[in-house]
């Protein structure tokens, strides 16, 4: 079965995938940690590491919260995100989905 895409991603959730992504950057370098040391501790691999702190959207969250976790800004990092109902989300923000067809289903 084949998966529906968004060909749209929020430009609120590309923002806030960023700003986590600087996060974990400069509190890793802070702490003097090397990307290659991190990866070692969370079983991520470089590649993912590097797309965490770049805010790329394809990777998985429990990548993203491994690694925040790690580094200890889990809390931090979702700190300031408004806690709305999906009702209220989906009248505020449109999203554009690919349409399915019938092998989707």
């Amino acid at each position: 079965m084949a998966a529906i895409k968004m060909t749209v991603f929020p430009l609120a959730c590309a923002d806030r995938l960023m700003k986590i992504g600087l996060l974990a950057r400069t509190r890793r370098l802070e702490q003097k940690i090397r990307r290659k040391d991190l990866a070692a501790q969370t079983g991520l691999s470089l590649t993912t590491l590097g797309k965490i702190e770049a805010g790329v959207p394809t990777v998985e969250m429990r990548s993203y919260m491994i690694a925040l976790w790690h580094l200890g800004v889990l809390d931090e990092a979702f700190q300031d995100v408004p806690m709305t109902s999906p009702a209220s989300f989906a009248t505020e923000h449109r999203v554009r989905l690919k349409r399915g067809s019938r092998e989707d289903f």
